[in-house]
């Protein structure tokens, strides 16, 4: 989606030294910072198995470890399950 906004001079400065300073784009940082912004008003609650399928994929395998054939993606995962309580 496009989307065009008008900023008034000290914003469009200040938009272009922050991005400037991370080097990323003006649009890139712009996404983020509406992302962040959005966490913060309207936080999301999402269930394990969406969290599994953004992160891993769909249809992932953190739920069952042991059917990851890769010895060391399998112990990547087990580190996670570990680490992470809903990871069980």
């Amino acid at each position: 989606m496009t989307l065009s906004i008008r900023l008034p001079a000290e914003d469009e400065v200040l938009l272009e030294r922050a991005a400037e300073a991370l080097r990323i784009s003006k649009s890139e940082f712009i996404r983020r910072s509406i992302a962040a912004y959005a966490a913060k008003v309207m936080p999301i609650d999402r269930a394990a198995s969406e969290i599994d399928a953004m992160y891993i994929g769909q249809g992932g395998g953190l739920r069952q470890p042991g059917q990851v054939a890769n010895p060391a993606k399998r112990a990547i995962l087990e580190r996670l399950r570990e680490k992470h309580g809903y990871a069980r």
